[in-house]
């Protein structure tokens, strides 16, 4: 499985980027992220977090790979991460080209099933938001991009409701980031994934994994 991952970040929070990328390192991803830097423009914090956020999901739609990792800048990750993302059951079983959404961060939101044996539970979309790392098919990236000004809403509110139509929303259980206790560029909430457990590992899954029911785009 192949994964390109893109980190969005400002030159304010170098430090905190540099230790997001040691821990990405660390974990065993092989290749470098690329880094979707604010450009500095615009009259407020938010409103240049929402035009970075838009910048990386229109690079991360033209990924040449079938899946996309979306980063902030201050997320730690599990020793296991790599493998924890590459022997996910449920995202074995995306169909080449169909949508695919979830956040590998969860800060306690509630969720509408849950299924522990295959490590994932689906979220109302409604009821989401987060953005520390999101896991999402290239095609759905695209989707967001087509998409993007059909609805006027933080980032992290706007992509899971974009995505309604072509998929479920999905988190890992459980979380295999968690938000690192930096402050906010804008002077958001603190907060935690709820189930972050740094040496947690997938254990080795022999079974097919079966198909999702995904719209493919």
């Amino acid at each position: 499985m192949h994964v390109s991952a893109f980190v969005m970040s400002c030159e304010e929070r170098q430090v905190t980027l540099a230790q997001t990328l040691a821990s990405l390192a660390a974990s065993g991803w092989d290749s470098p992220p690329e880094i979707i830097l604010d450009q500095e423009f615009g009259d407020s914090k938010l409103g240049r977090i929402w035009d970075t956020w838009k910048r990386m999901i229109a690079r991360a739609a033209r990924a040449e790979t079938p899946y996309v990792l979306l980063l902030e800048d201050d997320v730690i990750f599990g020793g296991w991460f790599t493998h924890n993302v590459h022997s996910w059951r449920l995202l074995r079983g995306v169909p080449y080209n169909a949508g695919f959404y979830a956040s590998l961060y969860n800060p306690g939101l509630p969720y509408v099933m849950r299924n522990e044996s295959e490590n994932y539970q689906v979220a109302d979309p409604r009821w989401v938001w987060g953005s520390q790392a999101l896991l999402l098919s290239t095609s759905t990236a695209r989707y967001i991009d087509r998409n993007w000004h059909n609805l006027n809403l933080n980032p992290d509110l706007r992509m899971p409701r974009l995505v309604r139509p072509i998929t479920a929303v999905y988190y890992h259980v459980p979380s295999l980031v968690d938000h690192a206790p930096a402050p906010t560029t804008w002077g958001g909430m603190v907060h935690s994934a709820i189930d972050f457990d740094p040496d947690w590992r997938q254990s080795e899954d022999r079974d097919t994994p079966r198909a999702l029911s995904s719209v493919t785009l």
